[in-house]
């Protein structure tokens, strides 16, 4: 055995452990980049939830603004309406 640690290495073996070391690193890399892109990817649905939630409430606060305004107007309109009536009435022009 101890023959065997002190043999010469070959080229070829000397290759092949660079060889299973840089695919080892390559792995590993690999790896550590897909975790990365990953939080990357955790962290931007974190921003576009935020984002949509801040968005939906305002959407119902111009829709509800909207709305208080369509009833607003229509309570304009039907003075306008029942002014109009009177003024009809009295002047005999109604037909």
């Amino acid at each position: 055995m101890s023959e065997d640690k002190n043999r010469p290495v070959t080229f070829g073996e000397v290759e092949s452990i660079v060889e299973r070391i840089v695919e080892a690193k390559v792995v590993a890399s690999e790896h550590r980049l897909i975790e990365a892109m990953r939080g990357m990817q955790t962290e931007l649905l974190r921003g576009f939830e935020s984002f949509s939630h801040a968005q939906s409430i305002r959407l119902r606060k111009v829709e509800a603004d909207q709305s208080n305004l369509d009833t607003a107007l229509s309570g304009r309109v039907q003075i306008l309406e029942d002014r109009l009536l009177q003024i009809e009435l009295k002047l005999g022009g109604v037909n």
